[in-house]
């Protein structure tokens, strides 16, 4: 089957949301509007604060979601949560290189960046990513039970978007020397294998952009993530997973595996384990398995419970039931 190719186009400009001015990239697949997030750059990389997918409605996240670490080198590493080829994953990105790239629009100098992730689906993705331009290739690769997908992306081109009349060019979006930058007003034109995207209305004026948290976290069955609340007394391991948000140098993240109510075997908040760990870096995260028990886990109400520099952070309530 020959593939499809669609003209892809990233617009970008700035929006001002509760008086903070942030940077709005819209999506266009074949001149429909697919995705619009708005966007920040600070100290710690580039910050995806709230965004909308095809039915135009925009969502604040909580917490906002890192795109890009700062600074960006060889070895750096993050996590984020997102959505890759349709499918959600919490998603694990290290810089492998820095490599020239030829596409379309030229001969770029850029940042290698790599996810690799494998559960029910395989997904590879491969983004070369330049400072002060933004993604200039993109390879994603998935396979999964009685499918396989390849899409790649290369810009084309850049166009400035024309000032009005009477206007003087915006300022440049704050940024130390080390940070990606992203463009106030450009517009990218990118060739894919993608197929276009559903028309999708233009988003309301969003809310305010809440405060990042200072950890996303998780608790599962699965250790390459997710969210689950509720196990069976015969799972084998229970995986705790924590990620960090600007996080102070050298914090101290506690986790606390509270026994709420299991009967009479212990009194009630009885705390089973815990472990602490120093943050590697201000996004650093971590990874702990719970290993069930000879005889079983005890049935009845657990919490786990997440501590930054020893302030209670975030609480998950979990139930073992038959």
């Amino acid at each position: 089957m020959a593939p499809t190719r669609t003209v892809v186009t990233v617009r970008a400009s700035k929006q001002l949301v509760a008086g903070r001015e942030l940077v709005k990239l819209e999506t266009l697949s074949n001149d429909v509007i697919s995705k619009t997030e708005l966007i920040s750059v600070d100290d710690y990389g580039i910050v995806c604060l709230a965004r909308s997918g095809k039915d135009g409605k925009l969502v604040v996240l909580n917490p906002a979601e890192t795109m890009v670490i700062a600074p960006l080198r060889v070895g750096a590493k993050w996590d984020q949560e997102g959505e890759v080829a349709g499918v959600r994953m919490h998603q694990h990105w290290i810089v492998v290189a820095e490599e020239n790239v030829i596409v379309p629009a030229g001969q770029f100098q850029a940042f290698h960046l790599r996810l690799d992730e494998s559960a029910l689906m395989s997904v590879k993705l491969d983004r070369w990513f330049v400072p002060g331009t933004g993604v200039v290739k993109e390879v994603t690769v998935v396979r999964g039970p009685g499918m396989f997908q390849r899409v790649t992306l290369e810009l084309k081109k850049i166009t400035e978007a024309p000032l009005k009349p009477g206007l003087s060019p915006s300022p440049a979006v704050p940024r130390r020397p080390e940070l990606p930058n992203v463009l106030p007003q450009p517009t990218s034109s990118i060739s894919s294998s993608s197929t276009p995207a559903e028309a999708a209305a233009n988003p309301d004026e969003p809310p305010a952009p809440t405060p990042t948290k200072k950890l996303t976290v998780e608790v599962s069955s699965d250790p390459a993530g997710g969210l689950k609340t509720e196990f069976k007394s015969n799972v084998p391991n229970i995986y705790v997973r924590w990620h960090g948000h600007g996080l102070p140098e050298g914090a101290r993240v506690r986790v606390k595996w509270v026994a709420e109510d299991v009967g009479d075997l212990v009194e009630p908040n009885f705390v089973v384990d815990e472990t602490e760990t120093v943050a590697s870096t201000p996004n650093g995260g971590a990874r702990f398995t719970l290993g069930r028990p000879p005889d079983g886990w005890a049935e009845g109400k657990y919490r786990v419970e997440f501590y930054v520099d020893g302030d209670l952070t975030e609480t998950v309530g979990v139930t073992i039931g038959k």
